[in-house]
């Protein structure tokens, strides 16, 4: 996955320099933060691990859970056609409880009155995330959402979103809810685990 979101943060930075010489379609480039809070709603998990004594335990469940947590977003990309931006965001994020990761998605945009004028939006994101995961797995994060964006100034405007988050990770720290005591790493066999959540964000874009 590193390499796929390599390859497409290459490829928006060609359709950007190559964009700078065409003019017409191209405006100039989108860029600017973005800060929210994230309501976890869901979780299921697969663990599998020994325990001390040498007994194997298979875990797994799926369950309503309701956890608080923050993201902050940098991002940077293109505008074109009056209506779609695609941008390359990287910034800090928690997605279940103290769990945070470090995300880097590649989002495409759709303005329906045009990314210059106040009106509705729809967007779908979704990349990779840098953590600390069980075996070097992956962790991936994905989004789709809605929202409304508000023109501050001719380039300057102010977006409200709401998004429906999906994250697949393998943590580490793993508890053992029979013997209420944590799983040691060298005993933990398998680590997967996804959430679901709901994220209300506000972005200033230049």
């Amino acid at each position: 996955m590193k390499r796929v979101c390599t390859v497409l943060i290459c490829l928006l930075l060609s359709v950007v320099l190559s964009a700078a010489d065409r003019g017409g379609w191209y405006d100039h480039l989108d860029y600017g933060v973005e800060w929210g809070y994230s309501a976890s709603f869901w979780e299921a998990y697969h663990y599998n691990y020994t325990t001390p004594s040498g007994a194997r335990i298979d875990s797994r469940d799926h369950h309503l859970d309701y956890k608080s947590n923050g993201h902050l977003y940098g991002f940077v990309g293109a505008r074109f056609a009056r209506h779609f931006t695609a941008d390359v965001l990287v910034g800090w994020a928690g997605i279940y409880e103290e769990r945070r990761v470090v995300p880097v998605t590649l989002r495409a945009s759709c303005f329906w009155s045009g990314y210059d004028k106040d009106g509705w939006k729809t967007f779908l994101e979704g990349g990779w995330c840098g953590a600390c995961s069980f075996a070097g797995k992956p962790v991936y994060i994905g989004k789709l959402g809605t929202g409304y964006r508000l023109m501050l100034d001719r380039n300057f405007a102010l977006d409200l979103s709401l998004s429906l988050q999906g994250a697949y990770d393998h943590p580490i720290d793993v508890y053992d809810k029979g013997r209420e005591v944590a799983v040691p790493d060298a005993n933990l066999r398998r680590s997967d685990s996804g959430y679901l959540s709901l994220n209300f964000t506000v972005a200033l874009c230049f």
